[in-house]
């Protein structure tokens, strides 16, 4: 949709997070019959906009601006659309609205999507590209924080915000697809649907895809759709670089290459896969002897199975720090990779809500169970072993009544401070 449909109709603005209220503006200047909001935090109390209930904006509303936080499949929602209402995002109003004209870069993945994004950012700044890097990484497509008038402007995508995409960009990135977020999205068949707009949807027109040589479902989705993508191989490197890292940076460089910028030698991919992002299997300081590694971003079996294959190749006795919220997400990929490490090797502190469910499904065994990552770093490191390695990877996000992944974050660096005192 662009933003120039929304004139003279009613619209309800699904949740005021910052996407929604970065684009409620530009909303409003679209000339609306009317505007009202569906939300019951802090930010609807402060709004002049009428505040309605879901059931109310699904009966009286003809356009949906929506947030991640609420799903596209509940009822009132699904009756609305049934009876011809529709359903847009900021990331799509956008897209129909300001990508004509330039080169849009759209990055999704299971895991993946953030690093992609940044890396290629840097990449096609020091290549001389006029770029702008905004989306799912924390910059609101219709906020100021970010170059506006770019020709080449480079955008993450969730699930989320894939499900109602109605544009296509002219290049897509899936760095790897497995599944999640299921409740949200109602079974693996649909979160792969609705990940798989970026490359096929009313546009008509299918993007030059890339995918990394290990997607995951990416390859066989693709084909199902009749796309051919180009499928990047990482260069070998040292097993101090996680294998992941480097197909991250090499889907970057590959893009990069596509887009006119030069083509980067093996040495420089390795070189920007050993930049870390935080959260990101970024290592960090600790007791002497041990190997600390800050995984907090990981909220996925997938995620923290790939952490897991790069510490068993350095074949250190592991703990790691496990769990979050219950999403339902298969946990065959990090069962499979538990099942690879020798027998004491690798063991687990599990943490609230399913990490003892998901560490027994796993065969990983437990040590205990507590509460808070502080206290379980101080029992990962009182229990790993000398030259071990303390792996924080929940595997499932963080209850939102301890925070975001940055909380945990901070309280495993803070731990691991205290412990090397």
């Amino acid at each position: 949709m662009r933003l120039e449909d929304l004139a003279g109709r009613k619209v309800a603005l699904l949740g005021l997070g910052a996407d929604v209220l970065a684009a409620a503006p530009a909303v409003a200047a679209s000339g609306p019959d009317d505007i009202a909001v569906v939300d019951d935090g802090p930010a609807a109390e402060a709004t002049d906009l009428p505040v309605l209930t879901l059931a109310e904006a699904g009966a009286w509303a003809d356009v949906f601006v929506r947030s991640p936080g609420f799903p596209r499949y509940q009822q009132p929602l699904t009756d609305a659309l049934a009876r011809g209402a529709e359903m847009t995002t900021p990331v799509d109003l956008w897209m129909g609205t300001h990508g004509e004209g330039r080169t849009v870069v759209m990055i999704s993945g299971t895991k993946g999507k953030s690093t992609v994004t940044a890396l290629l950012g840097t990449l096609a700044e020091r290549g001389g590209f006029d770029v702008g890097v905004a989306g799912n990484l924390g910059v609101p497509v219709f906020c100021d924080g970010w170059n506006h008038e770019a020709s080449l402007v480079i955008l993450e995508v969730s699930s989320y915000q894939a499900a109602d995409l109605h544009h296509v960009p002219d290049v897509a990135v899936l760095t790897y697809l497995s599944e999640d977020h299921l409740t949200w999205h109602g079974g693996v068949g649909r979160y792969v649907a609705d990940k798989l707009r970026i490359v096929r949807n009313e546009a008509g027109t299918a993007p030059r895809v890339f995918i990394p040589a290990e997607g995951g479902r990416a390859a066989s989705a693709l084909e199902a759709l009749g796309i051919e993508p180009t499928v990047v191989t990482p260069p070998e490197a040292d097993p101090t670089v996680p294998v992941h890292r480097l197909q991250n940076a090499a889907l970057a460089g590959a893009v990069l290459a596509a887009l006119g910028g030069a083509e980067l030698v093996d040495v420089e991919i390795v070189a920007a896969a050993r930049h870390a992002m935080p959260g990101r299997l970024d290592p960090c300081p600790g007791p002497e002897g041990l190997l600390c590694v800050d995984d907090a971003l990981a909220s996925n079996p997938s995620a923290t199975a790939a952490a897991l294959a790069w510490l068993r190749g350095l074949d250190r006795p592991t703990v790691v720090l496990l769990g979050g919220v219950d999403r339902s997400v298969d946990p065959s990929p990090l069962a499979e990779e538990a099942a690879r490490w020798p027998e004491g090797l690798l063991s687990a502190v599990v943490l609230p809500d399913n990490g003892p469910a998901l560490a027994a499904r796993c065969g990983i065994p437990a040590i205990t169970k507590v509460d808070e990552v502080s206290e379980a770093t101080t029992v990962a490191v009182q229990n790993v072993g000398e030259g071990g390695a303390v792996l924080l990877s929940p595997a499932a996000p963080t209850p939102p009544a301890v925070g975001n992944w940055e909380t945990r974050s901070n309280q495993f660096r803070e731990a691991l401070a205290e412990a090397a005192r």
